[in-house]
């Protein structure tokens, strides 16, 4: 999955290794490589923005293999006059490497109802992100309607984003392949009957509000284990021990 992304990550990399590889023959203009990850609940944006850390650090375009993941509380303070150093602390903190502000939209929250405390975070950051452009990247994550109501409330932070990468929802089947994959690594073998149910479920859900994508799937693997370990409890065949079958897939308070 996640075909739109990888290509926007293969990009970047191309980009970035043009312009190491040229070093000054070329006149490209610094990278901006601040960025917006825009998707659904368990699409894989922090996973990815660990990645992006990675990447970045091996093609040499920050200094430490570093990502600072926080939230809009490890921002905002709760007395006047400490938000902005509370921010300045964290962007402090991830300099030389990558700031990964996860639900940033909540930033957005209560903006223009006397929410100080907010707009004093985004002021800081928009000012942080460039005072340090070469030597911070900074990453905001978030739901997408919620994130596009965020960045259409901050136009100081829209001019500073260079990347904007939208997660898709995963189809069944790549949900289903996680599924396998996770039981796989664990060492389980999945029976068809299991399978089929399995993908009766993410198709039952998959249009739900707020669905969870590869994170709805990982519950659904940890309760089947849980299942199936009570269903073989008087068991003793390895192969017993180690199929899943469909009664052993659960949704139990999901």
């Amino acid at each position: 999955g996640l075909q739109k992304v990888k290509d926007s990550l293969h990009d970047l990399v191309d980009l970035i290794t043009l312009k190491n590889k040229t070093k000054d023959d070329l006149k490209i203009n610094n990278v901006n490589l601040h960025m917006v990850f825009l998707g659904n609940p368990g699409t894989g944006k922090t996973t990815v923005a660990r990645i992006v850390s990675k990447i970045l650090y091996n093609l040499k375009y920050i200094k430490q293999d570093k990502l600072l993941e926080v939230t809009s509380k490890d921002l905002v303070a709760e007395y006047v006059g400490q938000t902005s150093i509370k921010t300045a602390n964290v962007l402090q903190k991830a300099l030389g490497g990558v700031l990964f502000i996860d639900e940033a939209y909540s930033l957005a929250s209560g903006k223009g109802e006397g929410n100080s405390f907010n707009e004093e975070a985004v002021a800081t950051l928009i000012q942080g992100m460039e005072n340090n452009r070469d030597n911070l990247v900074v990453i905001f994550a978030g739901y997408t309607k919620e994130m596009q109501d965020f960045l259409n409330l901050n136009s100081g932070i829209v001019s500073r984003i260079g990347y904007t990468v939208e997660f898709e929802d995963y189809t069944v089947d790549e949900l289903w392949q996680i599924f396998n994959q996770m039981m796989t690594k664990a060492g389980f073998i999945v029976s068809k009957e299991a399978e089929e149910k399995v993908k009766k479920i993410i198709e039952e859900n998959k249009g739900t509000k707020n669905f969870g994508n590869a994170r709805f799937v990982r519950n659904v693997y940890e309760k089947s284990i849980i299942k199936h370990a009570s269903n073989t409890k008087d068991k003793k065949s390895k192969k017993a021990l180690i199929t899943i079958k469909a009664e052993d897939i659960s949704t139990e308070n999901l």
